[in-house]
């Protein structure tokens, strides 16, 4: 119906719109290259810190003699890209998320002191160690000095003329010019004898001594594997495995002792007609979760009980309203939270509460996605009786592990605040 005149305007239109999407598009794969490249990068990362925390015979001081930097000097760059990208941080965390447990914590179980001799090379190299800005180290330095308090979350102890170990932006410009100088190749050969010997036969890279295509190949194969079942991503996989259990680490005492009841809620599991395969699961995340974080986690009781509310509740009821050195910190159930007739585990759940973590379960909830899509299915309900903190978990051992991967740090941290009131 248009004029002849306004036909050109409509095909002009038309070709904008056209360039337009098509420059978005370009724009949206250079954008998921880019976010590629940075799990790429930041996977490399984790496995590094992944393998120094296994290595606690390599003292700091022979990294410093032989490459020119430690593990502090990771957590120093950590806190300046914290500072560059977040606008604020926090060294105490820093140093928690390279070492998987507090500094003093880990200096008191396995740094050595020093010979002459180390001492003597650190020097030596002391001018191809890695430098940091004046912030970054008066941070290290006032954290190294302060005492945690509320579970470590930076309260107190220090002065108001001491600096802090928490920046802000107004530093960040600073703090974004952290440079590291070359590694001190040469002192390898000279520091052997004050380093550790190392492990033969047990090489804890599972890239080392590798060719790329044969890391390729491993890579594909699990890809396959990956497809086949159905699961999330190869690389989903990979970086919830990586930082599920340091990407936000429980910020609690040393001290403080978490006590874990483990409810099965199956029918079949409760009859002996089905072994009992989620329970164990939980136990085995809940221990896996102790071993990596340095935190005094132990699983005190277990039970199964059949998809029915009036059993679930009393269980619930029963282990929280134990005497405070009796009662457990954190009951963790498994199973019964889908939607089938007899998954009932979120409503007696509920029964017995207190108070609700809606936010925590939601939370839980959405990170699982990266496993499974389906997660968003769960109707889990997290809250406090008394001093307990109760949250489901879903039924299969696969979820569980998965689930547990990503919880335990922020239900660790939560257990300490219901159980202290805080």
């Amino acid at each position: 119906r248009h004029s002849s005149k306004a036909s050109p305007f409509f095909r002009s239109l038309s070709k904008l719109l056209a360039t337009t999407l098509h420059k978005m598009a370009n724009e949206n794969s250079s954008s998921q290259y880019e976010l590629a490249e940075i799990r790429a990068q930041a996977y490399a990362f984790q496995q590094l810190v992944k393998h120094m925390q296994a290595r606690t015979d390599v003292q700091n001081i022979d990294q410093m003699n032989l490459a020119g930097f430690c593990r502090n000097c990771l957590s120093k760059w950590i806190f300046a890209g914290r500072l560059r990208f977040k606008g604020s941080a926090d060294y105490n965390q820093c140093l928690h998320t390279i070492y998987g447990m507090e500094y003093n914590q880990w200096k008191k179980k396995f740094q050595a002191k020093a010979t002459d001799e180390q001492m003597k090379l650190y020097k030596s190299t002391a001018t191809l160690h890695a430098s940091h800005p004046p912030e970054v180290e008066q941070a290290a330095k006032a954290a190294k000095k302060k005492k945690p308090k509320d579970g470590g979350r930076g309260g107190g102890g220090e002065k108001k003329n001491k600096p802090n170990s928490t920046a802000t932006s107004s530093q960040a410009r600073t703090a974004a010019t952290v440079s590291s100088a070359s590694a001190a190749a040469a002192a390898a050969s000279s520091s052997s004898s004050s380093r550790p010997a190392a492990h033969p036969g047990n090489n804890l890279s599972d890239v080392c001594c590798r060719s790329t295509d044969d890391v390729a190949a491993s890579v594909a194969a699990a890809a396959a594997t990956t497809t086949t079942t159905g699961g999330a991503s190869t690389m989903n996989q990979i970086l919830g495995e990586c930082v599920g259990m340091t990407r936000h680490p429980a910020r609690i005492p040393s001290d403080f002792k978490i006590r874990v009841a483990v409810l099965t809620v199956s029918d079949r599991a409760s009859e002996g007609t089905y072994e009992d395969q989620s329970g164990p699961a939980v136990e085995s995340g809940v221990i896996k979760y102790a071993s990596e974080s340095g935190n005094a986690v132990h699983v005190i009781a277990k039970k199964i009980v059949p998809d029915d509310e009036s059993s679930i509740s009393e269980a619930i009821r029963a282990w929280a309203d134990m005497k405070d050195d009796d009662a457990p910190t954190m009951i963790l159930t498994t199973g019964g939270t889908g939607f089938a007739k007899r998954d009932v585990t979120p409503e007696a759940t509920k029964k017995v509460l207190d108070k609700m973590a809606t936010a925590l379960a939601a939370c839980i909830t959405l990170e699982a996605t990266r496993f499974e899509p389906f997660s968003l299915l769960s109707r889990a309900v997290a809250g406090s009786r008394k001093r307990t903190l109760v949250f489901n978990l879903p039924g299969r051992p696969k979820a569980v592990k998965e689930n547990l991967a990503i919880a335990m740090p922020k239900l660790a941290q939560a257990a300490y605040h219901v159980s202290k009131g805080v």
